[in-house]
């Protein structure tokens, strides 16, 4: 089964920062036979393994429970379990307790883990590739695999009783006679405190926190502080986090303030690794921002989103309200004892000591609110009535009112035709055309930033093959392609539309920034292409540097001196270039695929090449008609979302040809072109 949160499944990610020298290495001490591992278990579920050892199991047995998954997650109970098998290699995951450290969690299912020693106080993990692994960060010290991270699954620690309350449908192993209670030895295992290093004297070194590694950096919280406040909500790394307590079971657990909607997860479908093909019932809806307060008035779920009212437990599950059964986004977060997490992470902070990064959505609001741009834009149908492509004018009759009226086109405006971009003198009065105005401070509409004909705007809602028959729909197709083969002979004769956006007249450098329409043509450039800009006479460039810009593709020019003195920066014109090949043009990848570039240069890469594909409706999303980069980051938490997903994908080694091949599959073509929710 998988065990992911993301739209992906994610196997490695970033790295953790480890003492890296080798004069200090820390002791490894071996002794594999020292415990078995426990390897694919059979399965039950928790309300009847509470009949079959009803008179061994404790209501305040601890577990540790897997949280998102088949059947909600599971519990497996420390006493019959994990107490004797330090590692269980299962199909739902790998799962791992070390009481010296003082800590249990979970990471992707495999069978091939095994228990071997124990480093820096913490227990280690063998994999049959020989690669050895701490078991509490999950971070590969040697071995083949060495400076990987598994991919831990959202685990908490709980008790039997209240686990069985509120998921009796859980997954349990099935308690057969062999499995029998073993209490812990009072004292830690001698090996494994003997391969402790010098203690981080900033808390006691056995004072439990809660470990919490956003993919960035590490941060402890003292369960002391986190069981006095029930709830701390702070930014860490300039992005919101909740810490969680349940006082009935001692259990602390950090999220994301964003809510998924439910999902149905299938059963494990393990190969001999002991892992399952992908889920494919990921929802494509978008995450929803939640505010939560602790509210102790049910106390098995003392957390209440003030939106919504919708009620939340510890493992970050809506039970009730408007958002049940939605999940938050659990944070890599593990209950710990302070010696083994300082000694993992090295330069963690610590709650309470340090003063609380500030909230960057708060700044940037106070400066630019909500930014929802589109949201805001009048967006009327209209009778075309009269068209001036000199002077850039239309005169629309809105629908609904009485009289037309003249409104200048922005030079930049998106002309949609036939479900491709155009040019106004192809619109004929009568023709009936959709609008979108742009509006002045005062939120007055003063001219059209977009134009489209009845098809392109049926297009973009993904409207225009409802409804219709196998032959209008290839007339819709053929002459979309056309209008594609129209304008393809414009760019030749015009050049490719664009706007001078830096000029830096002593050295002759210049930027170009295209329009949206000549994005696949833009792109195709490499550094060193011969382009022609259509000033009077033209200027020859040599291409330095092209770079996406959300939609748009800003090219960077060497021209010569005196050849560029006279352009002024907003100048409108044309960039002709020699058109690209054929199999590029018409290619589903972009034709700037797999170019060298740093990680950031990729991610970023990805986000002005792709456009969202989350579920919101009502043309309120600008980034479903631009690309993902220009979805606001004020009001929604796709575009960093995808970030990650795309860091631990390139972070798999996949080149950007696999990337786009696995976006595409899990999105749809949605993916690969503006369109608007209807």
């Amino acid at each position: 089964m998988r065990r992911t949160l993301s739209l992906l499944p994610l196997f490695l990610g970033a790295c953790a920062v480890l003492a890296a020298d080798p004069a200090k290495e820390p002791p490894l001490i071996e002794k594999p036979d020292a415990f078995p591992t426990l390897v694919n278990p059979n399965c039950s579920h928790c309300k009847d393994e509470a009949k079959r050892r009803a008179g061994e199991l404790r209501d305040g047995e601890r577990v540790l429970c897997w949280t998102r998954g088949y059947s909600d997650g599971g519990a497996i109970p420390f006493r019959f379990f994990l107490n004797s098998y330090p590692v269980i290699s299962d199909s739902y995951g790998v799962f791992v307790s070390d009481p010296g450290a003082g800590f249990a969690r979970g990471y992707q299912p495999s069978y091939h883990f095994r228990f071997h020693g124990w480093r820096n106080g913490v227990m280690v993990m063998k994999h049959k590739d020989g690669t050895l692994y701490s078991s509490l960060s999950g971070v590969a010290f040697a071995g083949p695999k060495k400076g990987t991270r598994l991919t831990p699954i959202p685990t908490v620690l709980s008790a039997w009783g209240f686990w069985l309350e509120q998921y009796p449908n859980a997954v349990a192993y099935h308690m057969f006679d062999k499995y029998k209670p073993v209490e812990l030895p009072a004292e830690p295992d001698k090996d494994g405190r003997a391969s402790r290093g010098p203690a981080d004297s900033r808390l006691p070194a056995d004072a439990p926190v809660l470990g919490v590694w956003t993919g960035k950096s590490a941060r402890a919280y003292p369960i002391e502080a986190v069981a006095k406040a029930g709830l701390i909500a702070e930014v860490v790394d300039g992005q919101k986090c909740v810490v969680l307590w349940q006082p009935k079971t001692k259990t602390a657990s950090a999220y994301r303030p964003e809510a998924w909607p439910p999902r149905k997860y299938a059963a494990p479908r393990p190969n001999a690794d002991g892992e399952s093909p992908p889920d494919e019932a990921a929802p494509e809806a978008p995450k929803k921002a939640v505010t939560l307060k602790l509210d102790g008035k049910v106390p098995a779920a003392p957390f209440v989103d003030a939106e919504s009212g919708s009620r939340w437990d510890v493992a970050g599950r809506a039970v009730e309200g408007e958002l049940k059964g939605y999940t938050l986004t659990w944070l890599d977060s593990v209950q710990v004892k302070w010696f083994a997490w300082a000694a993992d992470y090295p330069q963690t902070t610590v709650y309470g000591t340090d003063k609380p990064a500030a909230d960057p959505d708060k700044a940037a609001k106070e400066v630019a609110g909500k930014a929802e741009f589109l949201r805001l834009l009048p967006k009327p149908f209209a009778t075309l009535k009269a068209v001036d492509p000199k002077k850039r004018t239309v005169t629309l009759l809105i629908e609904g009112e009485k009289v037309a009226k003249v409104w200048p086109v922005e030079p930049d405006a998106e002309v949609k035709v036939h479900g491709w971009w155009g040019r106004l003198e192809q619109f004929r009065p009568g023709d009936r055309v959709w609008a979108w105005l742009k509006l002045d401070r005062k939120k007055d509409p003063v001219s059209v930033i977009l134009l489209a004909d009845e098809p392109s705007e049926q297009d973009i809602h993904s409207t225009a093959s409802k409804g219709m028959t196998v032959e209008r729909a290839k007339q819709f197709e053929q002459a979309r392609a056309e209008q594609r083969a129209w304008l393809r002979k414009r760019w030749l004769e015009d050049g490719l539309p664009g706007t001078l956006t830096f000029h830096h007249v002593f050295s002759g450098e210049l930027e170009f920034t295209l329009d949206h329409e000549a994005m696949r043509w833009g792109r195709s450039l490499s550094n060193g292409d011969v382009v022609h800009l259509t000033a009077d006479p033209p200027i020859k460039g040599v291409v330095k540097r092209v770079t996406p810009w959300r939609e748009r593709t800003v090219v960077r020019l060497v021209v010569g001196e005196l050849e560029s003195s006279e352009l002024k920066i907003g100048e409108r014109l044309g960039l002709k270039v020699s058109p690209p090949a054929e199999a590029v043009e018409n290619s589903p990848y972009p034709p700037d695929l797999d170019r060298p570039r740093s990680k950031a240069e990729r991610v970023e890469w990805f986000l002005a090449s792709i456009y969202c594909t989350c579920g919101v409706g009502h043309d309120v999303c600008t980034g479903h008609f631009y690309t993902l980069a220009s979805c606001n980051p004020n009001g929604c938490g796709r575009p960093n979302h995808v970030r990650e997903v795309l860091g631990k994908m390139m972070d798999r080694g996949l080149t950007d040809r696999q990337i786009f091949d696995e976006l595409v599959k899990e999105s749809g073509p949605h993916l690969l072109r503006p369109h608007l929710a209807p």
